[in-house]
């Protein structure tokens, strides 16, 4: 280093400062760089190496869309490509039935994995449009058995209410003569699903210390 006034002049070679970025662009992990072993270049055509090249291309470009969609699921509860509803409760549910033609989705559990801390996707909302779907395709079932016949599956929760007694099995054909049919759309269906919750919710605690006083 030599000494000139106060300017300092460096004898050694200088450095690339981009010379790090020139190692990563020529090393195997640079989406640009050859990727296949040498050796197996050299039993191939160019044309043959060059489709080798895009196979591999096209296999990094679809692990990236489905890394991306999976966070998206992550975060947005899935369903990204019109996928069938997924149960809102860890509790396994049946699967749907053929009714009438139409596809009806078994009955919706409640969720049990709520946390309780307003999430946006919470699974009450969720559930609550589960509920809504099962009421829209039963009723659809329900009006093509009255139109073309059929009978509606004894364990799979028929509407009584909207199918006539031939459309109905006949142990519950007999109970409906005799009791009132079970109504599937009850006021409290039509208050969001959260007050009903935390309503509920404050009866039992009310009922404990009440229990507790006495």
């Amino acid at each position: 280093m030599l000494v000139f006034g106060r300017r300092l002049i460096s004898l050694t070679p200088e450095r690339s400062k981009f010379k790090f970025y020139d190692l990563i662009k020529h090393s195997n992990r640079h989406p640009k760089h050859n990727t296949l072993p040498n050796s197996l270049l050299d039993k191939v055509g160019e044309t043959d190496a060059e489709s080798l090249r895009t196979i591999e291309d096209n296999e990094a470009s679809e692990a990236k869309v489905k890394a991306a969609e999976a966070k998206i699921a992550k975060v947005f509860g899935g369903r990204i490509k019109g996928e069938d509803r997924q149960s809102s409760s860890r509790i396994d549910v049946g699967k749907p039935r053929i009714i009438g033609g139409i596809k009806v989705p078994d009955r919706p559990k409640e969720p049990d994995n709520c946390c309780m801390s307003g999430c946006v996707n919470c699974v009450w909302e969720i559930y609550n449009d589960d509920v809504k779907d099962w009421n829209i395709q039963r009723k659809k079932a329900a009006s093509q058995l009255v139109a073309k016949g059929g009978v509606w599956p004894e364990d799979f929760h028929p509407p009584i209410e909207l199918l006539r007694p031939e459309n109905l099995p006949e142990s519950i054909a007999q109970r409906a003569r005799t009791e009132n049919p079970e109504k599937n759309e009850e006021p409290w269906e039509k208050v969001p699903v959260q007050i009903r919750v935390f309503a509920e919710m404050e009866k039992r605690i009310k009922s404990r210390k009440k229990s507790a006083s006495t």
